[in-house]
């Protein structure tokens, strides 16, 4: 990732022949997709006796055809004409389709070759990671240039099928369609696992080029990677300095900085409408996804172990499945408590936003603080929000909860938010003044 970042001209000519590949192809061409299942489900045909008895019967007739023009035997070339025209008739099935396949074949990898060519042909730092994974694309007869010089020829051989005079004068002469779908059907069991391997790594080429763009376009950002989670060491499994949301421009940008002791703390997290409770959750995720894919975190530093992440973010209700937005919430939470039941994982990073929000104070109240109860000290993390200040009290019964909040000011009926991370229980709430400010009845 850090040498992808310093080769801007590498990651923007690899977009461009991408997005000309994309743009070349036609409705009814092929995409890659189509080229590997294709690939993937070869035709079972023996094509060895079909080749051995018409080669054997078109060396034949030209024999015959030799000694009768000499005047040394009979026309017995008719009779070994017709029989070869019949066996072939016999066979034709076999050879059906070859230019559809081979142009469909042709066209699509001579659009990728922009792309795959422009990888075989680069000029890689000796020794550099990136050399290393471009491998593939460089190993002398695996080169692409190769293959799609293969593919060329089967396709200019193949469009004899698309001249009804040619197609006729030469097959009838040398089996020419069967020898030639022959080829073709080794090509493809050849082409098969080689494909698969350049195609695996131009798609996860292009996800480290995202990712180093956006490391080149933010200088200030940072790379991080999880350590060793058997590692004993005095550590605390997640702590980040100046993190920060990415989506969020850098002038706007509020950043905090967290450290969570211990695998099984559950942070419960209070504060006030448009405090940046849900923004915090989502500053974590994100730049945890960003950090285990190899790329730069918005942070000054980061430190963490590997983690399953999961979330309860957002969650909307589902009209064609008859789900309430309250269900919906639920049925993920219960996928929570199943990702937390399995043996032998990654311990889990968890956050859940708003808990339980759709239903009632009582049931509320009573279900949430089972939920905690029963997800506090286990093998995660866990982060909750919640505006229901009375869940603060948990801390007294649950040894592995502790409350942090974020909070406003109002001054002169206007309000302005820290967006900063606090401990303790919210001690502040701002529903009504919103309410008031509205011009809305609070009495």
């Amino acid at each position: 990732m850090r040498e992808l970042r310093e080769l801007p001209h590498f990651r923007d000519r690899l977009a461009l022949n991408a997005r000309r590949a994309r743009s070349r192809r036609e409705d009814t061409d092929w995409d890659m997709q189509q080229l590997l299942e294709h690939l993937e489900h070869p035709r079972e045909v023996r094509f060895g006796p079909a080749l051995l008895q018409l080669g054997g019967l078109a060396a034949l007739n030209w024999l015959l055809l030799a000694l009768w023009l000499a005047g040394l035997a009979a026309p017995w070339v008719i009779l070994s004409f017709v029989t070869y025209l019949l066996l072939y008739n016999f066979h034709s099935g076999k050879v059906r389709g070859l230019f559809e396949e081979s142009y469909q074949m042709e066209k699509l990898l001579s659009r990728f070759h922009a792309i795959l060519g422009y990888l075989e042909s680069f000029r890689y730092r000796e020794g550099s990671e990136l050399k290393r994974f471009c491998a593939p694309f460089c190993s002398g007869e695996q080169r692409p240039s190769r293959y799609l010089r293969g593919i060329v020829r089967l396709a200019a051989a193949g469009a004899l099928q698309k001249s009804q005079l040619g197609w006729v004068v030469v097959n009838a002469m040398v089996p020419w369609d069967l020898w030639f779908t022959r080829k073709l059907e080794r090509y493809k069991e050849d082409l098969r696992p080689r494909l698969e391997s350049w195609m695996d790594r131009f798609y996860s080429l292009e996800a480290l080029c995202s990712l180093a763009n956006l490391a080149w376009l933010n200088p200030d950002y940072t790379f991080a990677l999880p350590r060793d989670l058997e590692e004993k060491d005095s550590k605390p499994p997640f702590r980040a300095e100046g993190i920060g949301h990415p989506l969020i421009p850098a002038g706007q940008r509020v950043t905090n900085d967290v450290e969570i002791g211990s695998l099984g703390d559950l942070l419960l997290i209070t504060g006030s409408n448009m405090s940046g409770k849900s923004t915090f959750l989502r500053t974590l995720g994100i730049n945890l996804a960003l950090c285990f894919a190899g790329g730069p975190v918005n942070a000054r530093s980061l430190e963490t172990v590997p983690f399953r992440i999961f979330s309860s973010i957002n969650v909307t209700d589902s009209l064609d499945q008859g789900l309430s937005h309250f269900y919906a919430e639920v049925k993920r939470l219960r996928r929570l408590l199943e990702e937390l039941e399995r043996p032998g994982e990654p311990p889990l990073f968890f956050m859940v936003d708003e808990i339980y929000k759709g239903t009632n104070n009582r049931e509320r109240m009573q279900g949430s603080t089972a939920f905690l109860k029963t997800v506090a000290g286990r093998h995660a993390i866990g982060l909750v929000s919640t505006h229901d200040l009375e869940l603060a009290a948990l801390e007294e019964e649950i040894p592995s909860l502790t409350n942090w909040h974020f909070e406003e000011t109002i001054r002169d009926g206007r309000m302005s938010f820290e967006y900063k991370l606090k401990p303790g229980p919210c001690p502040t709430t701002n529903a009504l003044t919103i309410m008031e400010m509205e011009g809305l009845p609070t009495e």
